[in-house]
């Protein structure tokens, strides 16, 4: 067991009126780096003595990496008569793939009030982690309802990845949210997109760089469901890059530039390693090559102070790369 988990057990115990989320935060990520399941361990233990305190949601990605059944069974006895006032939980439990949730998760995605926008988030999310072949015409009617229309639950359209025939409601959910959607209501759009493999793809890449979608403007979940999809459909940064060294009018660069920066930020706060492109062959493309250089791109566009302080976060973390080498 890491001495941060000794460490994080102990700050917890503090009065919540004491406790700092930006003290907690780097405690929990250092955990979901170094980590292992007798980590997660310990932390249920103390999570389950006081599990309605709100700073202890903060813990619950942790139990979502190194969680197992056993895990979701005394969580769920805890939740399983206030679901909906903890909807958080319905995300957790669907990700540890407990079986007994997804029927009450169908539930909630299908039969709640459109109103209730997190219950209906995480029950979307929950259960897009189960085979869905029994909720084919419930998913497809959903999904049908949010034509047209301006403001809808937003991760509903997620779940078109479940559906055997896509190939047309893909179309009519890009004409969605490119014409119609509030950008308060895309992310899930753009997520399904995502989760469709090959299917979803050039749909999905057409999103990143329209300023239709709004993806680099962190008032809206668009930015964390775009960095979600390249990861789900492994497209790299450099693949980015390269496509914006291809724009040659000044405010599509621009704006495209606002989107990669944004999602370099998500990629620098994200605890998970990626073994396909580190943080050194960011670097390398994107400062060390004479052509194409980003700093020169940024001067154009007047976004030099912003690519100035990305250079600075990237070599910060290939500084942390070369520390957990050591560990990892």
């Amino acid at each position: 067991m890491l001495k941060t988990t000794s460490e994080l057990v102990k700050y917890l115990q503090l009065d919540s009126s004491s406790r700092d989320i930006d003290y907690l935060k780097p405690l929990i990520n250092s955990i979901l780096k170094c980590g292992d399941k007798s980590d997660a361990d310990t932390i249920l233990l103390h999570y389950l003595e006081n599990p309605f305190e709100f700073d202890y949601l903060y813990l619950l990605p942790i139990f979502k990496r190194f969680g197992d059944r056993h895990f979701a069974e005394q969580i769920y006895n805890v939740f399983q008569e206030n679901l909906k006032e903890n909807s958080e939980i319905l995300e957790l439990l669907g990700d540890l793939k407990y079986e007994p949730i997804k029927p009450i998760l169908a539930e909630f995605v299908f039969k709640s009030p459109e109103s209730d926008y997190y219950l209906s988030r995480y029950s979307v999310l929950g259960l897009l982690n189960f085979n869905c072949d029994e909720y084919q015409n419930s998913i497809e009617t959903a999904i049908e309802k949010c034509y047209g229309k301006n403001l809808f639950p937003e991760f509903v359209p997620a779940l078109v990845c479940k559906l055997k025939d896509r190939k047309s409601i893909l179309e009519k959910l890009y004409e969605l949210g490119n014409k119609f959607a509030s950008t308060d209501c895309i992310g899930g759009i753009i997520l399904g997109f995502s989760l469709c493999g090959e299917e979803g793809r050039e749909y999905f890449k057409q999103t990143i760089f329209n300023p239709n979608w709004e993806i680099g403007y962190s008032g809206t979940g668009s930015t964390v469901c775009t960095y979600l999809g390249l990861k789900n459909l492994g497209i790299t940064f450099r693949e980015l890059y390269e496509d914006i060294n291809q724009i040659s009018d000044k405010e599509k660069l621009m704006y495209s530039l606002i989107v990669f920066f944004a999602l370099l930020e998500k990629k620098i706060n994200d605890f998970e390693i990626s073994r396909n492109e580190t943080f050194t062959d960011i670097h390398k493309f994107l400062f060390q090559n004479t052509i194409g250089n980003l700093l020169n791109l940024a001067e154009r566009t007047n976004k030099l102070r912003e690519a100035y302080e990305m250079q600075k976060l990237i070599e910060l973390k290939i500084n942390e790369e070369a520390i957990l080498k050591n560990y990892l």
